[in-house]
């Protein structure tokens, strides 16, 4: 068999002429394929609906259906099958209004072993493809969606109604919140969440590039526009039109760079670095940053006009310390994760793991605890994890004898119990100020007053 593409692909093909069908079953199966002849235009949409198979030959001159509409009918109803036409017609209109339909090739009676078994070949790799693009676009919605926000704790409930809140509109929304919280997924979750979901989702880190190149890298440039513009190029802009372009670390922009997004935003159009032409844009921005803006403005490195603009409306990341309920269930989350990328079979985490996880202070927040899960699966033996094969920072804040001083209760109550004392030590620490009380642990005051609610803390009376 010479065929190099896909093998043992199922084939309909629906043809009432028996000799062209025993030709084109003959060199389909010599190809490795298996291919079916199915003699009705009616029979043959049928058995595409009960068992779509992975290609469809569709004859254009059936005397009992027009191969055009069969053509259009799989189409609509099986967007991803791929299909090829056979035509014992001279028509060329019938075979490009075939190709407009969205036929993968064409085939003319009798046909060519050769071109035939290449036309196969190729139709069923296109096909294969689109399949997996097709997975993958599903992949990235599912992980983008408002169930990627994992945990239940008051913060990320919180979060979550915003971002349900914020998701329809076009307001653009400044994301803020420490490094490694999350704030690309929650970027994510509001455009994957809203209208745009079905356009692109374009980002660009700011801080990543020189003054010179993010122009270039937002904006696009001409030909000739700087040394090494060897030719046109879009920008992140364009390439965003209809969707969303997600401005990460935003603090870090150079302030002239600054001064174009304002008037991007204001205006809804921009020009190409070293082009005059003015180029209209639909895009709904979102805006990160760890930084605190205010702060930044009032040391003259960050815009006042393009802070007021960008601060429409605040999501706020919270650090996982402010969020500890939440470990489990996301230490579980990036275990399974991780064993499906790994193809190994870990199911579980060992209770003195789970005390072990607790206890860490995880300065790098959910990305590091995403990481050390990573690591963890990695030299994983068995299929549960234990302490020992959690990152060497994550043990350092754990006692050698674990398993002998394990909390009563369950781990959720453990953590509760650490968080009351730890919060009502803070307070009392800097005389129930919660502002400052906040800063000693880490926190917001918005965080802080959340988690007094939720632990019932009071300050006590005269």
């Amino acid at each position: 068999m010479g065929a190099s593409g896909p093998r043992s692909a199922r084939i309909l093909y629906v043809e009432d002429d028996v000799a062209t069908g025993r030709l084109v079953k003959a060199i389909a199966e010599k190809e490795g394929y298996s291919l079916r002849i199915i003699p009705s235009g009616k029979d043959f949409l049928r058995q595409v609906s009960e068992d779509p198979p992975e290609l469809c030959l569709i004859d254009l001159g059936l005397p009992d259906a027009n191969g055009l509409e069969l053509l259009e009918r799989i189409r609509k109803d099986q967007p991803g099958l791929p299909a090829i036409v056979v035509t014992g017609s001279d028509a060329v209109e019938d075979v490009v209004a075939a190709m407009r339909l969205g036929a993968s090739d064409y085939v003319t009676k009798p046909p060519d072993a050769r071109r035939l078994a290449v036309s196969l070949r190729n139709a069923l790799t296109l096909g294969r493809q689109q399949q997996e693009i097709a997975r993958l676009r599903t992949q990235v919605r599912e992980g983008s969606s408002l169930e990627s926000l994992v945990g239940g704790s008051p913060p990320m409930e919180a979060l979550r109604a915003l971002v349900r809140k914020a998701a329809p509109s076009d307001t653009t929304v400044l994301i803020t919140g420490e490094n490694g919280t999350g704030k690309e997924l929650v970027a994510r979750a509001l455009h994957f969440t809203g209208p745009r979901s079905g356009r692109p989702f374009v980002d660009v880190n700011c801080a990543a590039l020189t003054e010179t190149l993010l122009e270039s890298e937002l904006f696009g440039h001409e030909q000739g526009a700087f040394t090494g513009a060897a030719g046109r190029r879009k920008g992140k802009f364009e390439q965003a039109h209809g969707g969303t372009l997600f401005l990460d670390e935003i603090g870090d922009m150079p302030l002239s760079t600054q001064a174009k997004i304002l008037r991007v935003l204001q205006e809804r159009a921009f020009q190409r670095v070293g082009g005059e032409e003015k180029i209209e844009v639909d895009v709904r921005v979102l805006c990160a940053t760890n930084r605190n803006l205010e702060e930044a403005v009032a040391a003259g490195t960050f815009r006042k006009d393009l802070f007021y603009r960008v601060n429409t409306l605040v999501l706020e990341t919270p650090p996982l310390r402010a969020r500890a309920q939440d470990i489990p269930e996301l230490a579980r989350h990036f275990l399974d994760q991780a064993a499906a990328r790994e193809k190994k079979r870990v199911e579980r985490l060992s209770p003195a793991a789970l005390e072990a996880l607790a206890r860490h202070s995880w300065p790098g927040n959910v990305r590091e605890l995403q990481h050390a899960m990573e690591r963890a699966v990695l030299v994983c033996e068995g299929d549960e994890i234990l302490p020992e094969q959690l990152p060497p920072a994550v043990l350092r804040a754990t006692p050698a004898s674990l398993p002998t001083d394990v909390p009563t209760g369950s781990l959720v109550q453990a953590v509760e119990r650490l968080e009351l004392a730890m919060i009502q030590d803070a307070l009392e620490k800097n005389g129930w100020v919660k502002a400052r009380a906040a800063r000693a642990l880490g926190l917001t005051e918005r965080i802080l007053s959340y988690k007094m609610d939720n632990l019932g803390i009071k300050k006590p009376g005269p």
